[in-house]
């Protein structure tokens, strides 16, 4: 499993390529010739930027699921007493 760390370190960087291949993309003509393929890097940054999101998104989750069960089971024992 991924630690916290190495996931939030992955999303700065994909946020970082995604906003780089954005900044190329713009000073670009659509007519000129490397228009098509600064899109497509921009369109992959952005694809993978939102699957590291996603990642987090889901990690963080699992987290709070964990942390809501831990509650509930802690409420249990107190009313149990």
């Amino acid at each position: 499993m991924i630690d916290d760390t190495t996931i939030s370190r992955e999303l700065a960087e994909a946020a970082r390529r995604a906003i780089e291949a954005k900044r190329h993309l713009q000073v670009l003509s659509p007519l000129d010739s490397g228009y098509q393929a600064a899109l497509i890097g921009y369109l992959q940054a952005t694809v993978l930027h939102l699957s590291v999101v996603s990642v987090a998104q889901a990690r963080q989750y699992e987290n709070l699921a964990a942390e809501v069960d831990e509650l509930r089971d802690e409420i249990a024992r107190v009313r149990a007493c």
